[in-house]
């Protein structure tokens, strides 16, 4: 009797049975994750310098209507997060119409938790604007002294059926 098939198998199992577990880890790891990736997709990011030196990175979340509930149908959300070692409040206008309202959140907020790429350096605020109904929205978010930088966000993933 050879032993060099039995143990063929044997070795084949092992490694089917690792492939599988790390498969099913991957996978549930993912589906744990979806919101924070779906997150990323509407997420921007834009320095500012001055003088050949970065004095502040903005970074915007759009909270799309679809994927957070919390966001009544009449307004578009943003968390803005501002990492700057000035201790300045942003102004942001979108499509051309002011945020009615600008409001700084604590670190603890929730309405930060699971928000990606967020640091303990940096400031965050959420701006709300009334709603835009167009596909393409540009939000220029400006820190007083230190500059004005936009961020452009889609509504929709088909880039032909953006009407500007």
């Amino acid at each position: 009797m050879s032993f060099k098939p039995i143990f063929a198998i044997l070795i084949a199992g092992l490694f089917l049975g690792c492939v599988s577990k790390e498969e099913e880890m991957l996978i549930s790891d993912f589906d744990r994750q979806k919101h924070s990736f779906k997150q990323i997709q509407h997420t921007q990011q834009v320095t500012i310098v001055q003088n050949d030196k970065v004095t502040a990175l903005v970074s915007a979340l759009y909270l799309h209507k679809k994927s957070d509930p919390l966001v009544p149908e009449k307004y578009e959300k943003f968390i803005i997060g501002i990492y700057s070692d000035d201790d300045i409040a942003p102004t942001a206008v979108l499509n051309g119409k002011d945020a009615i309202n600008i409001t700084k959140l604590e670190s603890n907020d929730p309405k930060l938790q699971g928000i990606p790429l967020k640091n303990q350096w940096s400031r965050y605020y959420i701006a709300s604007f009334l709603q835009d109904d167009a596909n393409k929205m540009v939000l220029k978010v400006s820190l007083g002294y230190l500059g004005q930088r936009e961020l452009i966000f889609l509504k929709v993933a088909n880039l032909e059926n953006i009407q500007e």
